[in-house]
Parts: C-alpha cells; structure tokens; sequence
C-alpha cells in the first residue's frame, strides 16, 4: 500500500520544500477533496509517473509498505485521452471456464500464494542477518578507522589524502597492505626521515674515513709492563739500584752543570759525568725513546681519528644510534691508555698496564652507519621508487597496528555472513519457484481467459445505467481490440461521444481493466491492486454521479461474494456530491463515524498547495465549500484575492434560498446609508453587480486597500441587517467563541 507520496518542483506545490501527503493504511479507501486549480490532480500524476520511471517526476517520491510488489492503475485525463484517443486495448479476463484446469489453477494460485508468504519471512530474515551484518561491519570500520587518526598525526599525514571521511574505501584499501607478524618493518619515525630524504634535494652522501689501526699494537707492546734499569757497566750502577731512584737521577742529569752538584751544591768527583753516561746511556736510553716514539705514534693516531668522527657526528644519519656512546667509551679508554704512556714517559723504571682496547663495538656501528649512507644513495638514485616504497611500508606499519581489529572483525563477521548468504540462498529457492509456478499459470490461463467477458461487464454496466445508445463490441478483423458501437453504426468512432460520454465509457473501462490485463497471459493479483481515480464524474449529469460512486463501492471497496477486493482506492475530487455519495456509502450514511471507515484528506492552495485532514461533518454541499475558503482566509491559508467573489457568491446563494434578494438589496442599501466612504461605495458596487447579473462586472478595482478582517466584518454587517447573525456565526466557527464571551 502507499504509505506517502512526496510532492516537490511539481505544478502548484512548493519548489523547494517537499509536501508529504501520509496515507493510512489502516484504511483501504482515502477520499481526497479539493476545488479546481487546488493541486489534487498532480497527486494522481504523480503516482502514475513514479510507478513508470517518468524523469519529470525525479524530485517526488511514493513511499509503499513492504507488502508488495504492488500493481499501480491511475484512472485520469490522461488515462482518457489514452483510451478514447488510440484504438481500444482488449482487456483479457476469465471466459468460459474448464472446471479441471481451473481446479489446477486454484491449486497453483495456492501454491504460489504460499510461496509469497515464505517468501515474504526469508526476506525479514534476511533483513534481520542484513542488519547484523551492516552493525558488524561499521563497528570494524570504526577499529579500523582509528588507524587513520594514528598516520593523520605523523609528518607522512598526506600520503593519506584522498579518503576524506570514507572510513569503508580506507578499511577496504588498508587491508590490502596486509604482512606477516614476523616481517620486518620500519619505525614510523623511520619513515618519516626516509620521507624527508626522498624529497629533499640531498645529494649522495660520502662515508668519512676513519682509521682504528696501529693502536692495537701500541697498545699490546710489552715495554709498557717493563722496568727500565740504569746500565751496570757504570761505577753508580751499585748504588743507583741500592737507592731505586734511577729515573730521579735521569731527570736531574739536565740540571748538572760543571763539577758541581745541582741538589747539594758539593763538588763532583773528576769522572762523574763519564760514569753518568754509562749509567744512563745504552739499552736503557733506547727502550726511553720506543716509549717515546709509541706514545706520540699512539697520540697521533688519537687525535686523527678524533677529527674523523667529528666529521662521523655531522652526518644526520648518526643521530639517534649507539654510535656516540661506543664512541665516548672507546676515547675514554684511548685517552686513559695514554695518560698511562705519558706516565711511563715520566717513569721509565715503573711498570703500567695499558689496556688493549676492544674496538669492535665501534667498527660494527660504524659498519651499519655506512651501510646507512651506501642504502641512502642508493634510495636518492630513484627518489619517486623510493617514496612508492615509503607509502607502501607506511600502510603497512598501519595496517600491522589494526592487525587484531581486522582479525576480530573478521572472526564476528564469519557466522553472520554465513547466516545472510544461507537465507539469500534460501530466497533465490522460492523466487525460482515463485517464476516457474507463475509460467505454469501463465500457460493454464490462456485457455481460460478471453477479451469477451470484459465487453460484456461493460455493457452490462451501460445498460444498469439506462445508456442504451452506445455499447462496447469487438473490431472486426482486428483482434482483440474493441470499437464503439451504436444502433445504425456496428463501428462508430469515439469522435461521436460526448465529454460525459467519453469519462462513463474511459470509467468502465478502467473497473475492468482493474480485473484483466491487456496480455493474454498477464497474471493480475487484483488483491495485489493499487488504484488511483481523479474526477471520475467530469462533465456527467447528477444522475450518473450517484452510479460511478456506487461502482466504486461494490466493486472495489467491498465486491460482493467472493470476489477479490483492490488492496488500496485512493479517490481524488471537486465535486462535493460526489464526494458525500462516496463517504456515505462506506460509512452508511454515519458521517460521525466515517473516519473509522476511510481516510479523508482536502487540498488547499493559497501560494502553494498543501494537503490538510478534512472532517466530513463540515463539508455538507458547494454553499458550505464556499464558507470554508472565508474560514481558510481567515487563518491566512487562502489569497486575499478571492475573498470578495466568494462572499457575493455566499450572498447570492443565502438570500435566493431564504428571504429573497430584495432583502439583500435592502440591507445593502442600509449599509450604505451608514457608511458613506469611498472603501465600501467600491465593495457595494461590486457585491451588488452579482456574480451572473449582467455580462459588466465593472472596471478592475483595487483590492490592496482591504484586508480580511474589512470583508468579513462587513459580511457580518450585511446578515445581522436583516436579522441572520446567528447564520453567520455558526459558518464560521465562532459559535463557541461567542457562547464564552457571553
């Protein structure tokens, strides 16, 4: 059933701002007033151009219930024009009928009606799994999500441009970047310097050299852990190893000058100096000068690799590595290593331990430094293949760092995603079984239906009427299309009807069309039936307006016997008679009660036309429709503009049924007697002109000096002159508004 209809850029209904119309279901008839020009007409245009995908409908939507598919039939000017302007479609329904195959059908009728019902409670089920499934999916979306904000806050943020908030193609292209726990991936910070190298414009880099030889030896030479000795071959040598302090002789020799000594100031024995130089000469003095020559060889070496790995710590890359650590340990020992040298120096006759010092610690981070600088060269060679590789490794560090949200999401999926494709399954089962019942049916039916049984429904409508003058009869020669046929003319053309005859005959047309197809084995689902009917009674006397709103009572609302009723009538029009025959008939003449029975809606237009509930009670003929446009422009709902016409119209009417226009003339007169301006000497000139006296209405006037409270506060005037303001108090409502201030 349709549940609303949307109208949006359409005719009389606003450009912008949808008008909703909301059906009640509940109910199987609607009832839809509205006056000429209001916009009730576009609601049928609107349904029939939504259900055929016509594009002039784009901006309006019709909403049905989960019920369907629904078959749609709108009956109106353009389903006329349709029918009486183009040759007469045959409509195929049941004809003579085979008792045994008819019992077949009724048998596959049954059969597919139960397939429906399955159908309908896999398809709920499938919902149901549909719905788990999307909650499943956007709450891994959500998991996965958070990976964005992680690379939305490091300096590699635009390589994740282009996602904006589409969390699914992020979840969906993420996963692809998938790796094993075990594989070997670069830091986030990696990346970034990674980054940065590849976009600078950095050339290659050079490893500076650095050079740990020669220290080893140095280092290892046993002299160090030696005691150097004065030569015995001196007269001294006796007394010097007696004393132990032939490095403190070695050191005053420089002091001693002629014969005298520089510490006691006494006199030296004539060959001292000779025995000193025996003393201190020779093998001692050559082992003093491999100790000196080590200890500048080691300080040397010292300082020339000190320079080398300031140059070393100026390279970027060596920044945030262990190398500086190994560095200051190993400089540290180098530099206690030569304290110690010195010292010996100082004191050749004492033993130190000079500490060979491991350098394998530095030359290994020196190595992965290098091999740093070689990967960076060989990176800047193909600076756009580089960035390629960093993207890639960067949605891989992300994609690791959402590993356990894809494998949760992906275990919680797992039953749900197996449950929807079971159900899925199980519908595709019955839609097979639904198309093949539905082909056997089709087959069955072609011997059971022909265009004769329609021809004869529709003539016996036209006779019920007393129309006796035209008919309905098959075209020679022509298949099954149908002609108009009459007394002297077995073939008369549609030409020769009348416009009232043109809606009666497109009228029954359509009832039969409600229970055939134009196909021969078209499949009709009556029950299955959306029907749509604007202004059925246009241009018919008052005679056939009764008939019509019977025709849609028995035969649509509530057929007698067994007969199968539409699923929805939705009835559109402006004739208040024909309006009440409808309400009247389903309701059983209880209009209080009529709400319970059917849904009645009316539309009005003031700038843009707008669907409102109608209450039965109040609409009782065309005299009430006309207080009810003053009612509408009292709540500003109608223009200003036609509030004069239907107040002379209400005049008009009043006193033609009551006291007689010479009443209305002398209370005008009386009016105007006591308001001699301008303003109302426009307004009694134009009341009292008539709306059909004569064929002068005079000239155009100027209505933008009055307002609604002006017209309606004269009207008042007019029937309190001549004794009826209780008339005009009961039309417009205010009867309980005047009973309070009473």
């Amino acid at each position: 059933m349709i549940k609303s209809i949307s109208i949006s850029k359409y005719k009389s209904y606003h450009p912008t701002t949808p008008t909703v119309i909301n059906i009640d279901t509940a109910k199987q008839a609607t009832f839809i007033y509205g006056s000429n020009g209001a916009g009730k007409s576009a609601i049928g245009e609107v349904v029939h151009g939504r259900f055929v995908n016509d594009p002039t409908f784009q901006h309006c939507h019709v909403e049905t219930t989960g019920m369907g598919p629904f078959r749609h039939l709108v009956y109106n000017h353009a389903f006329v024009a349709r029918v009486i302007g183009e040759a007469m479609q045959g409509i195929f329904t049941i004809g003579e009928i085979d008792t045994a195959k008819q019992k077949e059908i009724d048998a596959r009728e049954v059969e597919l009606k139960a397939l429906n019902a399955q159908l309908i409670s896999v398809r709920e089920k499938i919902a149901t799994a549909q719905k788990l499934v999307n909650v499943e999916t956007a709450r891994g979306i959500d998991e996965v999500w958070k990976g964005y904000g992680l690379g939305k806050a490091t300096k590699l943020a635009k390589l994740l441009e282009g996602y904006g908030r589409d969390k699914r193609k992020f979840f969906d292209e993420l996963s692809r970047y998938a790796t094993d726990k075990a594989a070997s991936l670069d830091s986030i910070e990696r990346l970034e310097q990674r980054w940065a190298d590849a976009s600078s414009a950095e050339s290659s880099k050079s490893f500076p050299q650095v050079d740990l030889t020669g220290f080893a030896e140095i280092e290892g030479d046993s002299i160090w852990a030696e005691t150097i000795e004065v030569s015995s071959a001196s007269n001294l040598a006796a007394l010097i190893a007696q004393l132990g302090n032939g490095d403190w002789v070695d050191q005053g020799r420089k002091y001693l000058k002629d014969e005298q000594c520089p510490f006691c100031q006494q006199g030296l024995p004539h060959d001292f100096k000779l025995e000193l130089t025996k003393l201190l000469e020779g093998n001692r003095k050559q082992k003093i000068e491999k100790i000196d020559a080590l200890t500048s060889n080691y300080l040397l070496r010292l300082e020339r690799l000190e320079r080398s790995m300031s140059v070393v710590f100026e390279e970027a890359l060596s920044k945030g590595t262990v190398l500086e650590s190994e560095w200051r340990a190993l400089q540290a020992k180098k530099k206690a290593n030569l304290a110690l040298m010195r010292q010996k120096q100082a004191r050749p006759g004492q033993p130190v331990t000079v500490e060979v010092v491991e350098q394998t610690g530095l030359l290994l981070t020196l190595a992965s430094l290098k091999e740093k600088i070689s990967d960076f060269n060989q990176r800047i060679l193909d600076r756009n293949a580089e960035r390629t590789k960093i993207k890639a490794m960067f949605f891989q560090v992300i994609c690791a760092d959402r590993s356990d949200a894809y494998a949760t999401h992906t275990a919680a999926l797992a039953p749900l995603a197996a449950q929807l494709d079971a159900e899925t399954t199980e519908a595709r089962k019955i839609e097979d079984g639904i198309k093949m019942n539905g082909l056997l049916l089709k087959e069955l039916r072609k011997s059971q239906t022909g265009v004769d049984a329609s021809v004869e429904a529709i003539n016996a409508s036209l006779r019920d009427m007393g129309i006796v003058s035209f008919w309905i009869a098959r075209k020679e020669g022509e298949g099954h299309l149908y002609c108009l046929a009459r007394p002297d003319d077995a073939d008369s053309g549609t030409h020769s009807l009348s416009e009232g005859e043109k809606t009666l005959i497109s009228f029954l047309y359509f009832v039969e069309l409600i229970k055939g197809s134009h196909e021969e084995t078209g499949a009709v689902d009556v029950s299955k039936t959306i029907v749509v009917i604007d202004d059925p009674i246009s241009s018919l006397s008052q005679n056939f307006i009764y008939d019509v709103a019977t025709i849609i009572q028995h035969q649509l609302i509530k057929p007698s016997g067994e007969v199968a009723k539409v699923k929805q009538v939705i009835v559109l029009t402006h004739n208040l008679f024909f309006f009440h025959e409808l309400v009247h008939q389903l309701s059983a003449s209880k209009l209080a009660n009529a709400s319970k029975k059917c849904q009645m809606l009316r539309v009005h237009k003031n700038d843009y036309s707008v669907v409102l509930p109608l209450d039965p009670t109040t609409f009782m003929n065309d005299y009430d429709a006309l207080w009810q446009v003053l009612r509408d422009a009292k709540e500003n709902r109608a223009p200003i503009q036609v509030v004069p016409n239907t107040i002379r119209c209400i005049l008009e009417q009043f006193f033609t049924f009551t006291t007689g226009i010479d009443d209305f003339d002398k209370a005008l007169e009386k009016m105007t007697a006591e308001d001699r301006s301008q303003k109302f000497k426009a307004l009694h000139r134009f009341l009292n002109r008539g709306s059909h006296k004569d064929g002068i209405n005079g000239p155009p006037m100027d209505w933008s000096q009055y307002d609604i409270a002006y017209y309606l506060d004269k009207l008042r005037a007019l029937l309190t002159a001549c004794g009826n303001e209780h008339h005009y108090v009961r039309k417009m409502g205010e009867v309980k508004e005047e009973a309070v201030a009473g």
